[in-house]
């Protein structure tokens, strides 16, 4: 099956507009530290592993999903990668973004908010909950998307600057996820991690078995973070079968397909953060 390619693709250049609204943003090097585990040292020697890389998709992390509220700065407070989540955190995203109704999916929020432990032991469905994922949950942040990184940005201050420049609004040449997207589609965010809850069209799967090729799965992300995991890549938005929404991946758009492409290639997009 052919998609068309993006301009970027054909011509190994990026789309471009004259309208853009970028907003200077500041990696929330408290949170980053928390939710990793680890000191300044550690960061600063991996410094690639924490950093946010030119062309990242970022989000705010403003907002506290757990008990634990989250520092404020006077820049929007956002992260790129949130590697040293544990994976019962990963099952926990997971149950939370595939709840089809707002009210299963505010209900469960809730939980997380008033008792995170409780709500941990039920998404794990009777298996031990570990002490490193619960204090996790309980500083979890509620992610929103902000938008594109237009510079690198230093997970620390030791190793550099953590404050830089993100495209809210305006057209721009990203790389696509794990799915083909094509002219038109609403764009969402996901994390790598939950590519196999949809089949190979972006759509949800109902099985519990990944609908993705073991292709895409071992593929790497062109030209993103390389160190990193855990990380947000945009998808199509697309309805389920009987044109029902999912509720979790409908407030996760944040964007339109302007030029399509498969998998990993180069896509060309329009922003609409700074308007939802």
């Amino acid at each position: 099956m052919s998609y068309p390619v993006s301009l970027g693709s054909v011509t190994h250049t990026r789309v471009d507009s004259a309208a853009k609204h970028i907003r200077q943003c500041k990696v929330n090097e408290r949170l980053m530290l928390n939710l990793n585990g680890i000191t300044h040292d550690v960061m600063h020697r991996n410094k690639n592993k924490y950093a946010t890389m030119k062309d990242d998709l970022v989000l705010n992390v403003n907002e506290s999903l757990g008990p634990i509220s989250t520092a404020t700065e006077a820049y929007p407070s956002v992260l790129s990668n949130f590697t040293g989540l544990h994976p019962q955190i990963y099952q926990v995203i997971t149950e939370w973004y595939k709840k089809k109704t707002p009210l299963d999916f505010h209900e469960l929020k809730a939980k997380i908010q008033e008792n995170p432990q409780t709500a941990l032991q039920e998404i794990l469905a009777g298996k031990a909950s570990d002490e490193t994922a619960l204090k996790q949950l309980k500083m979890l942040p509620y992610f929103r998307a902000q938008g594109y990184a237009l510079g690198r940005a230093e997970g620390c201050q030791r190793t550099g600057d953590t404050v830089f420049s993100v495209l809210i609004g305006g057209q721009m040449t990203v790389n696509n996820g794990h799915f083909p997207m094509r002219p038109g589609q609403m764009v969402q965010w996901y994390f790598d991690f939950e590519a196999e809850q949809f089949k190979e069209d972006g759509s949800r799967s109902i099985d519990k078995e990944s609908k993705a090729s073991s292709m895409l799965r071992k593929r790497a992300h062109e030209e993103t973070n390389a160190e990193s995991t855990c990380v947000a890549m945009p998808k199509p938005y697309v309805l389920n079968e009987d044109g029902t929404e999912v509720y979790g991946d409908k407030i996760r758009i944040f964007a339109k397909c302007i030029m399509g492409g498969p998998a990993f290639h180069k896509v060309d997009i329009m922003l609409m953060t700074q308007s939802l």
